[in-house]
């Protein structure tokens, strides 16, 4: 898929993604999801077994999926200059300074936030964390963000 286009991506946290007007709830079997999106472009095993990430779009979006095949964690690996722009709470989590988003974050979370690591938070509440690479430290946006299952960061 060529870089051009930018697709839009609407996050709901602790519910679902809506892709390219397909809807995929944290929680869908992986065949249903593989018949949504296709065949990933890689699949790799995480943590020593039983967790399994599947990529798509050039490696821009990463799903994770435990040990009976159900969706547990969705993540957007490409930032800013990412093809793919994805919203949470009406703004582009890549296109939106990283005070903003954490603002708009923490507004909705209603629980504790980790923020014991250097560039990245766990709004534990709605199961979102965001991260920022050490190599970006000329950017004022966001490099990842996940929505994860209910108590995914506990």
């Amino acid at each position: 898929m060529g870089k051009s286009k930018k697709i839009k991506i609407e996050l709901f946290p602790l519910e679902k993604m809506v892709f390219d007007g397909k809807e995929i709830y944290l929680g869908d079997n992986k065949e249903h999801i593989m018949e949504l999106l296709g065949n990933p472009e890689d699949i790799f095993e995480q943590y020593g077994g039983g967790i399994w990430r599947h990529y798509y779009y050039d490696s821009e979006l990463a799903l994770d999926f435990d040990e009976n095949g159900k969706l547990t964690f969705i993540e957007f690996l490409a930032g800013h200059e990412g093809t793919l722009k994805p919203f949470i709470y009406g703004i582009s989590a890549f296109d939106t300074d990283m005070d903003e988003l954490v603002t708009v974050l923490s507004e909705h979370n209603n629980d504790r936030i980790d923020d014991s690591e250097i560039d990245s938070y766990g709004f534990l509440g709605i199961s979102v964390g965001i991260w920022k690479s050490d190599d970006d430290d000329e950017e004022d946006y966001w490099t990842t963000i996940g929505i994860g299952i209910k108590n995914y960061y506990s």
